[in-house]
């Protein structure tokens, strides 16, 4: 046979296959395995497994409550809308960039992808100003003269990551489809938005929400803040020790609202929603000043100096309903034995919290929200953070967070059980408990 059409022949043997494999996604994931491998037998190379391994992600949220309408609309970036609409934006930093280093298993048959060491783009920062903008809860988006400003995620990212905003129903090529509620607009004189995707999210709120505030100190204190109004309390205590005297706008997500005079401080950081093949230059970007105005901030506004080293901690997440440690009971046996304090952040106040973690020594605990809170823990202080041994998880998220504040974070993967594709990265997983207690001793030696 001719030795392109051979090739040819492969290639479209492995296209077939792998399309077949995604369908079978939420049906078998062993069998998909299986089917995947030997798709990529015939194409080693893996392009085309990547270009439909990208397809798999959601580019729409098909959920329409009664209470909600669609509409479509053109869809931008901010740089783009105002330059359309002709509003000036006031630049604060552009063309920034930052270093992503290695992050460190603990696991020694785990392979790091070099491909982790890069560097990234951080987004430019601005504070933009409009007049009569549509402003919705639990979201970046607003609406500008009938247009839609979104920089979350970009047009041509739409097929690469999940959608965040609860807002948008789809977006199709350089339009977009938001969900509009049913009830009449209501009006806002003036505000600062202070709306987020995710803004429910302590991990969220902290690492993406609060640093905003670091671009308003200039603005009129009478401003207030325009936030979503169900936030749990310690998301409020948070807010109140950076935001100072300054008031607050609640909004709810049966309304949109239409606010006279908006001031919109951009994002500083860039966390994507992506369960496909990590980017590791676009998906987890912190930037280094905005992370530790809010450890800062945070510290000074309480009185407290980090630098008590002597409690060891374990954040649990047994009250969660997802990404399950399955053996934690009998981990945190073995821990409280060694004198670590089971920890359950939520239950706690916001000041409560910070106390903790600034007089760590060390902390373990699963992957999730609650270890946010080691931005808090003194410079120097061990963590080790367990999670499932997906390989395509970005350990990027939690690694670059650590460095930025000084924390020495190591991570311990496990087997995982129940896996449900695509968000394979959220499955149940077990720790080998020996691999854990052998790192302690190591930990504990040097510290």
């Amino acid at each position: 046979m001719d030795t392109k059409l051979f090739r040819l022949y492969k290639l479209t043997l492995a296209n077939f296959l792998n399309r077949f494999a995604m369908l079978l996604f939420r049906v078998s994931s062993k069998f998909c395995r299986m089917v995947i491998l030997l798709a990529i037998y015939f194409d080693p190379s893996r392009s085309i497994f990547k270009k439909n391994f990208i397809s798999l992600n959601r580019n729409h949220n098909n959920k329409l409550p009664p209470a909600f309408k669609q509409k479509t609309f053109p869809f931008y970036s901010f740089a783009e809308g105002c330059k359309i609409i002709g509003k000036q934006i006031k630049f604060l930093n552009t063309n920034q960039t930052t270093i992503l280093s290695l992050p460190k298993v603990i696991n020694s048959d785990f392979k790091i992808d070099p491909a982790y060491e890069c560097e990234a783009n951080l987004p430019d920062t601005f504070i933009a100003e409009f007049e009569n903008a549509i402003i919705f809860s639990d979201t970046d988006l607003i609406m500008v003269q009938d247009r839609v400003l979104y920089d979350e995620i970009s047009r041509n990212e739409k097929y690469i990551y999940g959608i965040k905003s609860p807002v948008i129903y789809q977006i199709n090529g350089n339009s977009v489809t938001i969900k509009l509620p049913k009830k009449p607009i209501k009006i806002i004189n003036f505000g600062i938005h202070f709306t987020k995707d995710h803004s429910k999210n302590y991990f969220h709120w902290i690492i993406e929400c609060l640093p905003r505030l670091s671009l308003i100190d200039n603005l009129d204190k009478n401003i207030p803040l325009i936030v979503d109004y169900d936030l749990p309390n310690q998301f409020f205590e948070a807010l109140l020790l950076v935001k100072g005297d300054r008031k607050v706008i609640k909004i709810n997500k049966e309304f949109s609202y239409k606010v006279k005079k908006l001031y919109y401080p951009s994002q500083l950081s860039v966390l994507h929603d992506n369960y496909g093949l990590p980017r590791y230059d676009k998906d987890a970007i912190y930037s280094p000043k905005a992370i530790n105005y809010v450890r800062n901030t945070i510290l000074k506004n309480l009185n407290i100096s980090p630098d008590k080293k002597n409690r060891k901690i374990y954040v649990s997440r047994k009250n969660s309903n997802y990404r399950q440690l399955l053996n934690s009971t009998e981990i945190e046996n073995f821990l409280v034995k060694d004198g670590f304090e089971i920890l359950f952040p939520e239950n706690l106040s916001f000041a409560s919290q910070v106390e903790v973690f600034s007089q760590a020594k060390i902390i373990v605990g699963q992957s999730g929200a609650g270890m946010t809170n080691f931005i808090f823990a003194p410079i120097g202080c061990k963590v080790i953070m367990m999670a499932g041994d997906d390989p395509y998880t970005n350990l990027h998220g939690f690694h670059m967070l650590a460095k930025e504040v000084g924390i020495e974070l190591k991570f311990l993967l496990g087997k995982r059980f129940n896996i449900t594709q695509p968000y394979a990265l959220h499955a149940d997983f077990c720790i080998d408990i020996q691999l854990l207690l052998n790192q302690l001793k190591v930990e504990l030696s040097e510290s």
